[in-house]
């Protein structure tokens, strides 16, 4: 079964089409080609889709870099620690 934080980098990877060896940790909203508005949503819709929660419209402005969006994740109960 697949980890939680490797669901989470592959809904990256998958959402925004990357290429190999791009730094997905390293990523932030605006700051690459592929994260712009419309790759938000996609990737907003993606990390719902695989992880069975709801992101509240003021989250999903919070939500503008790889490391935020675990935090977020957090607290609707995905756990990134204890797996």
């Amino acid at each position: 079964m697949m980890r939680n934080i490797e669901k989470y980098r592959n809904a990256f990877i998958n959402a925004l089409d990357l290429e190999d060896g791009v730094v997905v940790e390293d990523l932030a909203l605006g700051e690459s080609p592929e994260w712009d508005s419309i790759g938000h949503m996609t990737l907003i819709a993606v990390i719902e889709d695989e992880f069975d929660v709801s992101i509240d419209s003021e989250w999903i402005t919070e939500f503008n870099s790889y490391q935020s969006g675990m935090e977020l994740l957090n607290r609707l109960g995905v756990d990134f620690i204890n797996e």
